[in-house]
């Protein structure tokens, strides 16, 4: 078990919660094979609450439980646990999507799993955390696919720690400890990018939307989204 590093109790989640969020998931009579660790959990709800179209959690939180096909259900222990469940993932939901929001004030924190180093100094996790993010992405591609085209800069880390390519990568060319920590850094930064980015494609849809006129494409094509990948 690892420790969780740059964990903002005062917008989402609490240890306790996280405690008890984990121990519901990966209790033995839950019944479910795969379901996510809080920091994947973490990333998922951050690339959803950051996306080219708003999401209801209802329709995606099975993902939650079932992290390789979505289907899975848990057999809680009771109702109130169930609720407990629900609970909390909306609680981390609204932070991060609170915490998004004011890139100003930096309160935005990705939720990293903490292990020892060889060096016995704590060591960042981003493997769960990214590949929870690039699971949200997935679930809608064809809309994040000009994004990704446009700025895979942009992509770079989540790809390199959250992939079975980019694991292959980190094998055979293991990073530094202070290459290991700019990536933390980094996938911050860009998660805000990320969201600011989509936030303003929205804010000009609904702009656009309003006016009659046809929104631009996201992969900064300057056409109109119907004419360009919206063709497709």
């Amino acid at each position: 078990m690892f420790a969780l590093k740059a964990l903002n109790v005062e917008l989402g989640w609490s240890l306790d919660d996280i405690a008890a969020l984990e121990d519901a998931l990966f209790a033995d009579d839950a019944g479910l094979d795969q379901p996510m660790q809080a920091p994947m959990i973490d990333g998922f709800i951050c690339a959803l609450v950051s996306g080219p179209k708003p999401v209801a959690p209802e329709h995606v939180l099975a993902w939650v439980f079932d992290a390789e096909h979505g289907q899975q259900q848990p057999s809680f222990a009771d109702p109130a646990q169930a609720q407990q469940v629900q609970a909390l993932l909306l609680k981390q939901w609204q932070a991060t999507a609170a915490a998004l929001r004011e890139p100003e004030r930096q309160v935005y924190q990705p939720l990293f799993g903490c292990t020892e180093g060889e060096d016995g100094q704590p060591l960042v996790i981003l493997d769960d955390w990214c590949q929870g993010y690039l699971c949200g992405i997935q679930l809608d591609a064809s809309a994040w696919q000009p994004l990704l085209l446009a700025h895979p800069e942009w992509f770079e880390t989540l790809q390199l720690y959250g992939s079975e390519a980019g694991w292959e990568r980190l094998e055979q060319q293991p990073p530094s400890e202070a290459a290991h920590d700019q990536a933390a850094a980094e996938l911050v930064r860009q998660a805000q990018q990320i969201q600011r980015y989509w936030q303003g494609q929205r804010d000009a849809a609904e702009a656009a939307a309003a006016s009659g006129a046809p929104a631009l494409c996201a992969c900064g094509s300057g056409r109109p989204y119907p004419l360009c990948h919206g063709a497709n």
